[in-house]
């Protein structure tokens, strides 16, 4: 049987576990079903023959006292739904249902059990307690229960996208791609862009062997969805399996332990059920994502008012906060959090939460000209997370705008290292040997990256301003850069095309040529208002009037050398003397 590569599946959680283990304890038992006949006429009941499961609280002294709170609340509603039979059996299986999340979600699965099968037992109808019980007998490595529970979920939900898929997913990891493959396609049929459906379509393609199925549905997948990194690893799989060892270790060199999330939300239900730190950080997370910054700044602060920040989970929400808040315009405020989490930074100096603060603080540091503040916590953010692209990237950037270009190629390095297609790292790798005044190698990086991923616009128009303008004899090419030029100019007008154009028209002598083509950009830019790039341009143009060719491909003042966008206002005073 074939290896089936592993995709991370799942929800996403913060990866705290709540608790470190199950306790079952026999306080509060209670027997439902022993209640006295109610007055009147008996209620019509459509419960199954046979009392409900006992169910009991386990010990909750090691989960918080909100979380305990809760649990005792919803626990007294389902004795009293047991007890009681007058309401309807679906009112009564809710409240067992209700108490049978919480206990799920604190992970006390052997007291949540009982009351699932009581609420399932009670709404024989209602999918969602078989659905549960799957990820319950799931969680405890039951796989046979778990198969079960979800088949039964699925018969009374049969086109629900997440049914399908985790169904389809438990198939595999049994090695039953056959059994696998039709679930996944009722997933992709029900919803065409869940990239969790096409996942598992070319997983179980991959475990038939049906290399060209695969290849064809992991590169759909990635089309959607080109963060979805950990596909990589089965796409190439499928393509050495075709015989195509180049694709094969292209996509190699692309894969990433991302995870492939699941539409769910009944998981999404359980994850937002407890009234925790875990909780609150969910709530806030979903928050910021549909641009409720401050109802997540709200969440996170009840997060943070439960964590200390000596834990990981406490210092997640403080960085968090600190993210809602900056998004809110509260920039004092965010600062203030993103401090607060580095200072918990634990004493082994590796964290991911202190590594983004660190991060955020660089960033804003950066954008208000402290530039020396910035590189400080932008190498702090990378010792705590090595592999952190993003800091990696804007502390090389930092590291070559002041100077340390040497030190930016080491950090330009570790950024393709993690991410091996890093347009802005590798076109930053190459501006820094420029500036080291290598520019043979500079020409060589170019050519390889442009042989390397052709469809990167900006390495290829990189290379052909080095061809056109570069000092060095013997590195110039003024026909090969007029090629490129040309073609990219196909899909893209701007006025740095404009500029190159004009380079190479002046080294191959073409002086008339490259004047009627820097005027012509000197007219737009200044009709769009950039009077600063106008006076810019206005040196070159002398230049090819006195008939010389240029031999500086980026100037000082190119963008490319200097900082972004001016400063946020109120930033300055925001960070105070902060960093």
């Amino acid at each position: 049987m074939t290896a089936i590569p592993r995709v991370r599946w799942g929800r996403r959680v913060a990866g705290v576990s709540l608790l470190a283990g199950i306790v079952m304890a026999a306080a509060c038992r209670e027997t439902p079903g022993a209640s006295s006949p109610p007055s009147g006429p008996p209620p019509v009941s459509h419960e199954p023959a046979g009392a409900l499961r006992e169910i009991a609280l386990p010990d909750l002294s090691r989960v918080d006292a909100t979380v305990q709170a809760q649990l005792r609340e919803r626990y007294a509603a389902a004795v009293a739904a047991g007890k009681n039979s007058a309401p309807p059996s679906d009112v009564r299986g809710d409240a067992f249902g209700a108490l049978a999340i919480l206990l799920h979600a604190a992970e006390y699965y052997d007291a949540a059990e009982p009351a699932y099968l009581n609420a399932q037992a009670l709404s024989p109808m209602q999918p969602k307690w078989s659905y549960l019980l799957a990820h319950l007998y799931k969680s405890r490595g039951q796989t046979d229960r778990s198969l079960a529970a979800f088949e039964r979920a699925l018969q009374l939900n049969p086109n629900d996208v997440a049914t399908l898929v985790w169904l389809g997913r438990a198939y595999l990891d049994q090695g039953e791609a056959g059994r696998a493959e039709p679930l996944f396609g009722r997933a992709r049929t029900a919803a065409p862009q869940a990239l969790s459906a096409l996942a598992g379509l070319g997983q179980a393609a991959l475990a038939r062997r049906d290399f060209s199925g695969a290849v064809s549905v992991l590169e759909e997948a990635l089309r959607i969805d080109p963060s979805a990194a950990s596909l990589h690893s089965p796409l190439a799989m499928a393509y050495r399996g075709l015989g195509d060892t180049r694709n094969a270790e292209a996509h190699l060199r692309l894969w990433r332990n991302t995870e492939v999330l699941v539409p769910d939300p009944v998981r999404q239900e359980l994850d937002l059920s407890l009234q925790s730190s875990l909780s609150f950080e969910l709530r806030g997370v979903r928050a910021l994502e549909s641009r409720d910054f401050p109802a997540a700044a709200d969440f996170f602060r009840q997060g943070v008012a439960l964590t200390p920040g000596t834990t990981a989970l406490g210092r997640s929400l403080r960085h968090k906060l600190g993210t809602a808040l900056f998004l809110s315009g509260d920039l004092a405020g965010a600062v203030q959090r993103f401090e607060e989490a580095v200072r918990f930074a634990p004493p082994d100096g590796t964290d991911e939460s202190v590594a983004k603060a660190h991060y955020s603080l660089g960033v804003l540091m950066a954008s208000a000209g402290r530039r020396g503040a910035a590189i400080r916590h932008l190498t702090a953010a990378v010792r705590n997370n090595p592999n952190y692209a993003e800091a990696l990237q804007a502390l090389a950037d930092q590291q070559r705008r002041t100077g340390q270009f040497a030190a930016s190629l080491d950090s330009y390095a570790s950024v393709l290292r993690v991410t091996p297609r890093a347009q802005d790292a590798r076109l930053g790798y190459g501006i820094a040997l420029v500036r080291l005044r290598r520019f043979q190698d500079a020409r060589e990086w170019f050519e390889e990256g442009v042989r390397l991923y052709p469809d990167q616009a900006e390495l290829r128009h990189a290379l052909a301003r080095l061809l056109a303008a570069s000092p060095a004899d013997g590195t110039r090419d003024a026909a090969r850069a007029m090629v490129i030029v040309e073609e990219l100019l196909k899909t893209e007008k701007s006025t740095a095309l404009g500029e190159t154009m004009a380079m190479a028209f002046a080294e191959m002598g073409q002086f008339d040529q490259a004047v009627a083509v820097q005027r012509d950009i000197m007219a737009a830019a200044s009709k769009a208002g950039l009077t600063a790039a106008v006076r810019a341009m206005a040196e070159n143009l002398r230049r090819y009037e006195r008939g010389q060719p240029c031999r500086t491909p980026w100037p000082d003042a190119d963008p490319i050398h200097t900082p972004g966008p001016p400063v946020t206002p109120g930033l300055d005073a925001a960070l105070g003397t902060a960093g």
